[in-house]
């Protein structure tokens, strides 16, 4: 009987970069998927009580990116803060460019959402 084979790690790759509101995000991909993104939203409005951003962002998932077209749909998170990523992976350009939106709930019940934020990173 043979030993089984161990299965070799691979590390997620890192491309850095800004949003629209000026914060840094980090989109981390690993055998074609998205699979974590991190950021900072700081305007996140819930009516009628105002702004309570800003809110970090911190999620984990496994987001697949199109062979073809190198769109991705990155969706995680709870009902009460669930962020929503879509963008495009441009493998020979090194980048990634895109939107991000966080929608959601206050303990009240008021709905709560932030505007549609622009990004870009470069690995």
């Amino acid at each position: 009987m043979s030993a089984p084979v161990p299965v070799a790690h691979v590390s997620p790759v890192h491309y850095a970069g800004h949003t629209s509101e000026g914060r840094a995000i980090r989109v981390s991909l690993r055998a074609g998927k998205v699979v974590a993104i991190r950021t900072t939203v700081v305007r996140y409005p819930c009516d009628p009580f105002g702004d309570v951003g800003p809110i970090r962002i911190s999620e984990t998932g496994a987001a697949r990116i199109s062979r073809w077209t190198g769109r991705f749909t990155f969706a995680a998170g709870a009902d009460v803060q669930r962020v929503t990523v879509r963008g495009v992976w441009r493998r020979r350009a090194v980048r990634i460019e895109g939107t991000l939106r966080v929608v959601g709930q206050i303990a009240t019940g008021q709905r709560c959402a932030s505007a549609t934020l622009h990004f870009s990173a470069r690995r």
